[in-house]
């Protein structure tokens, strides 16, 4: 029974997730393939330049020049479209690992057999992180392919680090979203809650970056840590912020695994 739970969950999620991952291949391909016509739109700078600070707010923490890929790829995949993208597979299909499974009345079987409680979330968990692993590198080679063939020069090293960060900060969602699925016994609730964090989350992040007067509200937005923006900005990704990200998921899978051990389940 090695790897049973891993491999059952990923046979059960590969056509959604090749669906998403298709999605975030074509939209970096096309919004990168279509950068050096938007470079020469004079008008649209004048407007993104006019805009209230409050809609700046959503393309990121740190100003950049929307004439450069970076600051283009920011406000229109990094921050946004990517985000939202995989912000919203992450909270549904984490949010169902465990309410999935309670809500169909399988872990009564599963249970009876050797199978223990522990291994189950792990590889549960695992299976996630593999189809979220598996979008990130789908959405960087639509990026990478779009970047061939408009012929612009990149920093790999950067970009890597940002799909590495953008992959931690799923991940800690992802940890939440479970922690809420081992405590919810119905799949629709919890991905829904998870929705709803994940949403409020991303506005918070916002409004707290725009709250200038009060710079701590910005540090309890996991969004903080991973920002586009900011990352291209300074050209370089700061180790605390992957710390808090890491931290974040560990602290939320192992309460996971503690909840999960101590639960009644009645079926």
């Amino acid at each position: 029974m090695s790897m049973y739970i891993f491999r059952r969950y990923l046979r059960a999620e590969r056509i959604v997730t090749l669906l998403y991952a298709l999605t975030l291949f074509f939209s970096a391909y096309f919004i990168v393939i279509v950068f050096p016509s938007i470079r020469k739109i004079q008008a649209l700078k004048d407007y993104l330049e006019m805009l209230p600070p409050f809609l700046r707010g959503f393309f990121g923490e740190e100003a950049l020049l929307f004439t450069t890929l970076e600051g283009f790829a920011t406000i229109e995949f990094f921050n946004t479209t990517w985000l939202w993208i995989v912000g919203v597979y992450t909270s549904l299909f984490a949010g169902a690992l465990i309410a999935e499974e309670t809500e169909r009345r399988t872990l009564e079987i599963l249970f009876s057999t050797p199978l223990r409680r522990t291994r189950f979330i792990v590889e549960k968990f695992l299976g996630f992180l593999s189809c979220l692993a598996f979008l990130i590198i789908t959405s960087y080679a639509g990026f990478l392919l779009g970047v061939m063939q408009i012929g612009e020069k990149i920093n790999f090293a950067l970009y890597n680090r940002i799909f590495f960060a953008g992959f931690l900060c799923m991940m800690s969602i992802g940890a939440i979203a479970l922690f809420l699925s081992t405590v919810l016994s119905e799949q629709r609730r919890a991905s829904s809650i998870s929705m709803v964090f994940f949403l409020g989350l991303y506005f918070f992040n916002i409004i707290a970056t725009l709250l200038e007067q009060f710079p701590i509200l910005r540090y309890l937005s996991l969004f903080h840590y991973f920002d586009a923006s900011k990352i291209f900005a300074r050209g370089v990704i700061q180790w605390s912020d992957l710390s808090v990200l890491m931290g974040v998921a560990a602290v939320f899978f192992i309460l996971s695994l503690i909840y999960f051990e101590r639960k009644e389940i009645y079926l």
